[in-house]
């Protein structure tokens, strides 16, 4: 029960709000101290995702310092996470690593959007996947290296990992998942029990923190303390998409970044 206990506390995360690029006039307005870049509306500042200083990690806003002695301590939390420095040629980067910069992702990441959006994907092997589903043995698997998850609603891209190396966030391993070239192709065992297990990564995809909402991203994540979290059930639709067992009006998908290049 010891593990089960510590394993639920390392995944209360504190609230935080996700950012990204989006048309000029819905840009936040923020302030810079020389350590924390701070959002005007609530005192909200920004922060590298988990403490993790490194290529790919996310960059979030959480709640800011409200007085002299949190001022302090926000400095050093989190592997420093929330101090930034601003570069002579415009770029922004964390304050312990400024080989790094603030930037956009080539693709966009995978999330769930609702079955009625544009932005749902819809795989060209999903009866292919759920056919095999009633032959596959988790021992002796008749696909080795499972079923490739390329784009039928986005031709010439797949399902691919967005990380060369997996994050480790608490007792988990994981890396977001996101649309990019078929060389990079995701092959993926689908279970009859609901669960999408990844061969080559030893892995299995989930919801961040298991939150059935709309944009919350998803995540190939491998870990010890699986055994602990309740499973993660998928359906393979008629129209070849995937959704979340427990919310089937939701399906997997991508909001199309926005950004210049000017």
């Amino acid at each position: 029960m010891t593990n089960k206990f510590n394993v639920g506390r390392m995944l209360c995360w504190s609230p935080y709000l996700e950012i990204g690029c989006g048309p000029k006039e819905n840009a936040m307005i923020v302030t810079y101290d020389g350590t924390f870049i701070t959002r005007v509306d609530d005192g909200a500042v920004l922060n590298v995702a988990y403490g993790k200083i490194q290529e790919g990690s996310g960059v979030n806003l959480k709640k800011g310092p409200k007085t002299l002695k949190e001022h302090k301590r926000h400095k050093k939390m989190s592997n420093g996470s929330r101090a930034f420095i601003v570069n002579m040629n415009g770029t922004v980067s964390p304050a312990s690593n400024i080989n790094l910069v603030l930037g956009v992702e080539c693709y966009p990441m995978l999330r769930l959007v609702k079955r009625n959006s544009p932005n749902l994907v819809k795989f060209r092997n999903a009866k292919l996947l759920n056919d095999f589903s009633s032959k596959l043995k988790r021992e002796d698997n008749d696909i080795v290296n499972g079923i490739g998850l390329d784009l039928i609603s986005h031709q010439g891209f797949s399902l691919v990992p967005m990380l060369q190396k997996w994050l480790k966030i608490g007792p988990f391993l994981a890396s977001a998942i996101g649309r990019g070239p078929d060389h990079e192709m995701l092959r993926a065992h689908y279970y009859k029990d609901g669960q999408i297990y990844l061969p080559k990564e030893k892995g299995y995809i989930r919801v961040l923190d298991g939150k059935l909402e709309e944009g919350q991203p998803i995540l190939a994540v491998k870990t010890a303390a699986w055994l602990w979290l309740p499973k993660a059930k998928f359906v393979i639709n008629f129209d070849g998409s995937i959704s979340p067992y427990k919310a089937l009006h939701l399906g997997f998908g991508f909001y199309e970044p926005v950004y210049s290049r000017e």
